[in-house]
């Protein structure tokens, strides 16, 4: 059975560990990232136009800049292994992923809030064994 899931950290919770499995784990099913950063948060937006090199679509909306473009290694090991700003929290404010135009995986509100609009049992048994027993969930068929 296939479901939609909606999973939020509670506050409190000031650890990101679970991050990066997860990001992985859906990761490995997408072929395309989109990134979300505040305009206001000038140091992530230039660092990410430096780290993407002029290989991802970049969009100026509003107050927010949307980096968008298919996966790379290069990339991934970057999402992967240097999220964190100075203060120990996600850099980026949101991070959406997709496979053939279809949403996998949705990480928000700097790596609080997350949606999964198509995952099975196992996809949500693997999730739950990564985040925080507090975490919130709302399962939808």
């Amino acid at each position: 059975m296939i479901y939609q899931l909606y999973f939020c950290i509670p506050s409190q919770y000031e650890e990101i560990d679970y991050w990066v499995p997860l990001m992985n784990y859906f990761l490995s099913q997408s072929d395309t990232i989109e990134i979300h950063c505040w305009n206001e948060e000038e140091v992530v937006v230039e660092e990410t136009k430096s780290m993407l090199k002029g290989s991802f679509e970049i969009i100026m909306k509003n107050n927010i800049t949307i980096f968008k473009g298919k996966k790379a290694l290069d990339v991934v090991k970057h999402l992967l292994s240097n999220n964190v700003n100075i203060e120990g929290k996600i850099k980026w404010f949101s991070i959406f992923l997709s496979k053939n135009s279809n949403t996998i995986f949705h990480s928000e509100h700097w790596g609080m809030e997350f949606f999964a609009p198509n995952v099975n049992e196992k996809d949500i048994a693997f999730i739950k064994s990564v985040v925080p027993t507090e975490t919130n969930f709302n399962q939808y068929k």
